[in-house]
């Protein structure tokens, strides 16, 4: 919700002249652009104070060659033949962005999270990837320094690797540059939606502290920030250090009372039985106490037990009968003990404790030769949680009462346990960089050979339930079994109800407590030597040709190595719902290069390819890139410019070497039960909904690496211009088209395509609702997908599902397109000071995707926002500085569009589908509901609910006190914004998340003071 400032050329080019180390950049880095070593300030040279120049000390200042990300050759001019964003850490830290991340999730051109790192069963909960473009976080590239950096050890989404930009701070930012089009030719592997470039300090002169301090209105989110840094130099050296300490704490569901309590949920979520009695959500999500007996009725708790535990209330059960849409009766289902506030214990933004270090620094030998290096260390715990352990009995005989229990729920408190159950991810990352540079051949190209290390290691200790221990704690040891009304055998207890009915101790909890620790690793060792120069000039330009060339080797590992007891899942239970395993290497060699042609004096020529070559042990090889661009120059003041480019990303390391990963599934439908049953004439079989099932029936998952992944390819190509307004001092806009598509990409087969396959290819059929049947054409029966999928399944003699596997294969296919525009404008007055305003905006046209070749190539564009608008205005005078953003965020589609509307007494209408000859199943736009054993339409609108634009403002004022003391107090989300819930938001987190990350954090206040020691 706050703002980023993009594109600030002006700006940009005036820092540069005056804060450049030397002509000897290295490729893939920019020179600081803020920490003058000569004005000793610690802020970024910020446009106003540069405005503020005489006009005949900027005619003084020479601007010199530097290298821009996407690009190894050093230019003039910053803008290139593709945009690049450009931000100071000043900056972001001056709009009270506290972290990397949460500044490049502002920007327009990235799309949404893909995994909520308050999801249950989360494995990745102190980390958030970038997704640029909407591509997915995989397709873009994280460097520090031009080097890329180690990917997370944990997977995403229990998938894929990625990269961290959460455990970055922002006081040790110089600047960052984003480029976000593909350029895989300069870059290679990953960088297909574009690239991260983050800058660190390096020159710096003094030693300045500052210290942060603020937190959310509403409540949680408590910050607070030491940032210590400084600088020496001597006659042919310079170090710098950094020491940053920040603790941000978490935000509950109890700081937000609106959001957790399963009755928050939009008044289109609640049932008949809901509008009638008050929201009940009947499951093991909000349910803290249970029993049921054979015939499904609640056994209702001695009185006062409810009491007894901590958020815990005696609530009633109704289900509500409905023929049509007439409510035709109601069925007490009986009392049990329910949680209203389920959700206060969940992490709705995790909070994190980080100790940071870093340190630089070059020494200048003779003849243009220089020794160059730097480390730093990365620290931090995150803290998250979710739900506390619960526990269930299934269906068992009960010596102590006589009678069948179809099922027993337990909720475990914090007071039990005297424990609030957190997880915290302990992470250590290491980052070691040695080099050497000078120039060559009279001066005329620069060299640079330079080592890199780095290693990340996570340790997340948890807490988790011994099941078997649990069981015997609360029911004791099996006595044998029997035989259920419906022929199931099933096991015999002696119930303790005196324990299931009151709480329990700490002291009684250790009997079945266990404390887990998955740890997992990741390493990247890397050497590069670059060289740039220029070759010769053509006869009829004034510019040379320019050269730039780069080769690379590279390691990487990964190992993941979970608690080994929670393998067996009687024994140990961990709350993320997986055991996974896995670990492997990859070398990989790579030979860059990249010519910029001025082929006239107006117009200039760049052309780059690259070549990697893999060894791991998938079927990736040999990748080729290659990319161009254009830029014409007809006047000074107008650039129109053009790329294109392919693009590759190696297969996914996780996607490689993962090794047997289990989770288990539950409630599922069955649809090769479900044919075979309505084959044999029986209706409604209980394996066509898991809603008609009366126990669930487990199995297990497993994950399994591709050993034989391709690597996936791509395109881009941008096109636009960049204007400096004629008359108009000071205003200049862009306009760039983007286009990148991936094809052959990487897609887990996801279960229920699986079993639904399965079942087409065995039988040729495919279900139609509980009681018809319809031709399977997906695929053909026999062929080699076919085949793949029938051995993936495993079953018993029964015909019930004992397992599954699932693995990666090269299928999916993603093309998305959009325009990106700017405006920015600069005006210096000698009575009222310096303005500055910056607006961008994106508008993603198209997101078309498929996971098959067979699937058609839908547009989704709308499944998020589709446009996204900052701006930013700054005001500078004398001591004070000004700043007014803010950032738009289209609507997007709420819950259940297109759907059938809720009719007032809750009844909801199904839309009816159609499967069309290809075995694509399509809406039909008709609303039904079940009548006497029919479906019978119903006269009702379509729901075209949609999320209202999400609009927030962010102030910041500094006063310069003395030169030697600052303070600045910044504002986020000004007006105290949070989301609405929608009227068919249900379940957790009910306000979209979709929009923008912290839609129900509100107003914060951080206030600076920064002190220069000398």
């Amino acid at each position: 919700m706050r703002h980023a400032i993009a594109l600030r050329r002006n700006a940009l080019v005036s820092a540069l002249s005056i804060a450049l180390l030397s002509p000897l950049v290295a490729y893939g880095q920019t020179t600081p652009a803020s920490g003058d070593n000569q004005s000793n300030t610690p802020q970024a040279t910020s446009s106003s104070a540069q405005s503020s120049t005489a006009p005949d000390q900027k005619k003084a200042v020479k601007l010199q060659a530097v290298t821009v990300t996407g690009s190894m050759i050093p230019r003039v001019e910053v803008e290139g033949p593709a945009p690049v964003v450009t931000i100071t850490g000043a900056q972001i830290k001056q709009q009270g962005f506290t972290t990397l991340w949460e500044f490049l999730d502002s920007l327009p051109q990235v799309g949404p999270q893909v995994q909520d790192p308050a999801s249950w069963g989360s494995t990745s909960v102190n980390a958030r990837s970038v997704n640029l473009r909407g591509l997915g976080p995989g397709f873009s590239l994280l460097m520090i320094d031009g080097h890329r950096v180690v990917d997370y050890p944990q997977p995403l989404s229990k998938q894929s690797n990625f990269q961290n930009y959460n455990n970055l701070p922002t006081g040790m930012i110089d600047h960052v540059e984003i480029l976000a089009s593909g350029a895989s030719s300069i870059y290679g592997s990953d960088a297909v939606a574009g690239v991260v470039n983050v800058i660190l300090k390096k020159n710096y002169q003094g030693d300045d502290l500052q210290v942060t301090g603020g937190g959310a209105e509403r409540g949680g989110r408590a910050y607070g920030d030491v940032n210590f840094f400084g600088g020496k130099s001597g006659d042919n050296w310079h170090i710098l250090y950094n020491v940053e300490k920040s603790n941000r704490t978490a935000l509950w569901g109890m700081d937000r009372p609106y959001q957790d309590s399963v009755s928050d949920a939009g008044y289109g979520a609640w049932g008949p039985a809901d509008r009638m009695f008050g929201y009940q959500y009947d499951s093991a999500g909000s349910i803290a106490l249970m029993a049921q007996n054979a015939s499904g009725q609640y056994i209702t708790p001695p009185a006062g037990t409810c009491g007894k535990f901590t958020n815990s209330q005696l609530s009633q059960s109704h289900s509500v009968n409905t023929n049509g849409t007439q409510i035709t009766g109601v069925t007490n289902n009986g009392y049990y003990c329910s949680q209203p506030a389920i959700f206060q214990n969940w992490v709705l933004t995790p909070g994190s404790r980080s100790n940071n270090g870093y340190v630089s620094g070059e020494y200048d030998f003779k003849d243009d030769l220089q020794l160059y290096g730097s480390a730093a260390l990365y620290d931090t715990v995150g803290i998250s949680n979710t739900q506390l352990p619960a526990y269930g009995t299934g269906e068992f005989y009960d010596q102590t009462t006589g009678q069948v229990i179809n099922n027993a729920v337990r909720q475990l408190t914090a007071q039990e346990m005297n424990s609030a159950a957190n997880t915290h991810d302990r992470e250590q990352n290491w980052n070691l960089t040695a080099g050497l540079r000078g120039t060559m051949f009279s001066g005329n190209f620069n060299w640079d050979l330079n080592l890199n290390s780095q290693k990340y290691i996570v340790r997340e200790d948890y807490t988790g339930i011994a099941p078997a221990a649990m069981n015997n704690f609360f029911l004791g040891p099996q006595k044998g079994s029997t035989t259920d009304s419906n022929g199931n055998t099933i096991p015999v207890y002696a119930m303790n109800w005196q324990q299931w009915w009151n709480p329990i101790t700490p002291q009684q909890y250790s009997q079945f407590a266990v404390n887990g620790e998955n740890t997992a690793s990741s390493s990247l060792n890397q050497a590069q030597f670059r060289v740039n120069g220029d070759l010769f000039k053509f006869p009829w330009v004034d510019e040379p040709v320019g050269w730039a060339a780069v080769l690379e080797a590279a390691d990487n590992s990964f190992m993941l190595s979970p608690d080994a007891r929670s393998a067996d899942g009687s024994t140990f239970q961990n709350p993320f719902g997986a055991y996974l395993t896995g670990g492997g290497t990859r070398q990989r060699y790579s030979l860059g290069t990249e010519f910029r042609v001025p082929v006239l004096d107006s117009l200039t020529w760049t052309i780059s390819g690259r070549l990697d070559k893999y060894h791991d042990a998938s079927s990736a090889d040999i990748a080729r890139t290659w990319g161009t661009g254009l830029e014409w120059r007809p006047y000074d003041g107008l650039l129109v410019r053009g790329t294109y480019g392919t693009n590759f990303k190696a297969p996914d390391m996780q996607a490689i070497y993962l090794q047997s990963s289990t989770s288990p599934i539950g409630d599922y439908d069955d649809p090769l039960q479900c044919i075979n049953a309505i084959k044999a004439g029986v209706n409604n079989s209980t394996w066509c909904s898991t809603v008609q099932r009366p126990v669930s029936q487990y199995y297990t998952l497993t994950t399994e690496g591709g050993r034989t992944l391709q690597p996936q390819t791509g395109h881009s190509w941008t096109y636009g211009f960049v204007w400096q307004v004629p008359g108009v001092q000071g205003l200049s806009v862009s306009a760039d088209y983007w286009h990148m598509g991936v094809d052959n990409a990487i897609e887990y087969l996801d279960p229920a395509t699986v079993l639904n396959d399965e079942a087409g290819c065995l039988t040729g059929l495919q279900p139609n609702g509980s009681s018809g049947l319809s031709p399977y054409t997906t695929h053909v029966q026999g062929s080699a997908y076919c085949q793949m999928v029938i051995g993936l399944v495993q079953r018993s003699a029964s015909g019930q599902i004992t397992a599954e596997q699932v693995h990666p294969i090269n299928q999916a296919s993603l093309y998305v397109s959009g325009v990106d525009a700017s405006l920015d404008y600069k005006l210096h007055t000698d009575d009222h000071g310096d303005f500055t305003t910056s607006i961008n905006y994106t508008d993603n046209l198209s997101y078309k995707s498929r996971v098959l070749p067979s699937d058609p190539l839908l547009n989704t564009r709308y499944q998020n926002p589709a446009s996204r608008v900052t701006w930013i205005g700054n005001w500078h005078k004398g001591d004070w500085n000004v700043s007014l953003s803010g950032v738009r965020v289209g609507s997007v589609r709420a819950n259940n569009y297109a759907g059938c509307n809720v009719l007032p007494n809750g009844v909801q209408p199904g839309m009816t589908t159609a499967t069309a000859a290809s075995g694509t199943v399509y809406s039909t736009g008709v609303c039904t509901v079940q009548q006497d054993g029919n479906s019978v339409p119903v006269v009702d609108t379509t729901y075209l609910g949609r999320v209202p634009v999400w609009i927030t403002w962010n102030t910041a004022i500094g006063w310069q006190i003395n030169p030697e003391t600052k303070i600045t107090l910044t504002v986020s989300n000004l007006f105290n914004k949070i989301a609405g819930i929608p009227y068919y938001s249900g379940g957790f987190e009910f306000v979209p998340t979709n929009q923008s990350a912290d839609e129900y954090t509100g107003r914060e206040w951080f206030l600076t003071f920064d002190y220069k020691l000398d």
